[in-house]
């Protein structure tokens, strides 16, 4: 079979992986002028955000709605297409901005999303990596995430793009309402050296690749923004591997799910600034009633509660959050070279796109 003969030399996924500083970089001199100004149009008044998208997009919708809560200070809710359409009210004002994100800009369920919408007269934005395509077309705003053509199923470099994009978005809000915005900007601006630094610090990632090769039953665990960090982390292994692997927030986890390290169990834990008290305590509670293997992707450096530390040096939350991303989808990569499987073309997978 194709997947037991794979080499990890081919992968698309991995080469991927690996331009995405490059992405970054591109992405930020298109959007970033040279007075600093973002070069994005928006609607002259929003009061609140809705941002609608699936698969590995929505993951991207659930990282970016809380940043423009924290951020922006703009109210911002998040949905699965899919579901979106099945409802039959949703919240719109005046000012109401509904953002569409997909990869493709043909996805059938966020299209159909974006359709229903349109019928109620809302202003529409999309963020896609596809130019004239029917999404692009159809809204009333537009962000080309400019990822170039992405030819492995799972999703990596086209994600981080679109996140940046969110990001690109709620400073230029802020910006909007004169706020001063030069400091997130040079933040950004040292993304794609960080990135670098990432990508090759491979050892450890490897390792813990290795190390996560032995179990069938996996748990990534993070907090507020790094939940759907986490879920992203376990789609990609799904996708590439097609072990059942599940995300949680570390508080929830501790209410019954914690139940599963009753089998034979690895943890893996995204730990930053904001959660590194609470994440340790409760790894030390899960390690004194379960003892499964423990791997940490943390941004502080202290942090020493996994079998295997991955330390992604940061202390901007912007960043972190990029760094937790390329280093879950590294582990996955690598975990499919491990497992003899071919994380370009999973078995029964196709990108959606309309019908």
């Amino acid at each position: 079979m194709e997947n037991q003969e794979f080499n990890q030399k081919s992968s698309i996924m991995q080469k991927e992986i690996f331009e995405q500083p490059g992405v970054v970089k591109n992405l930020l001199e298109r959007y970033i002028g040279p007075d600093e100004r973002i070069k994005i149009d928006l609607p002259e008044k929003i009061d609140n955000i809705v941002i609608v998208a699936s698969g590995s997009s929505y993951n991207c919708a659930a990282i970016a709605a809380p940043l423009f809560i924290e951020f922006a200070d703009i109210p911002c809710e998040y949905e699965y297409s899919s579901e979106f359409v099945l409802q039959k009210k949703h919240f719109i004002t005046p000012d109401s901005l509904y953002i569409f994100v997909s990869q493709s800009g043909e996805t059938s369920d966020t299209l159909n999303a974006l359709k229903m919408i349109k019928q109620k007269g809302v202003k529409t934005m999309c963020i896609t990596n596809a130019q004239n395509s029917t999404m692009w077309n159809l809204c009333d705003y537009r962000v080309l995430s400019d990822a170039g053509e992405e030819k492995s199923i799972a999703s990596t470099k086209a994600l981080t793009a679109q996140i940046l994009c969110s990001i690109l978005i709620l400073l230029k809000i802020k910006a909007k309402d004169g706020e001063d915005i030069s400091g997130y900007l040079n933040t950004m601006r040292r993304l794609p050296a960080y990135l670098e630094r990432i990508k090759c610090d491979f050892d450890k990632i490897k390792a813990a690749a290795q190390l996560v090769s032995q179990f069938n039953n996996i748990s990534i665990l993070g907090n507020k923004n790094y939940y759907p960090v986490a879920k992203e982390g376990a789609l990609k292994i799904k996708e590439t591997c097609y072990l059942n692997v599940m995300a949680y927030p570390f508080g929830e986890f501790m209410h019954g799910h914690v139940a599963v390290l009753n089998q034979k169990s690895i943890v893996i834990a995204i730990i930053d600034e904001e959660n590194a008290e609470f994440a340790q305590r409760n790894l030390k509670k899960i390690r004194q009633d379960y003892n499964p293997q423990i791997v940490c992707i943390t941004s502080v450096q202290d942090v020493k509660s996994g079998d295997l530390n991955i330390y992604i040096k940061t202390k901007r939350k912007l960043k972190a959050i990029f760094g937790s991303l390329l280093t879950l989808q590294l582990i996955a990569c690598e975990l499919a070279s491990i497992l003899k499987k071919n994380p370009d073309k999973p078995h029964g997978l196709k990108k959606v796109v309309k019908d």
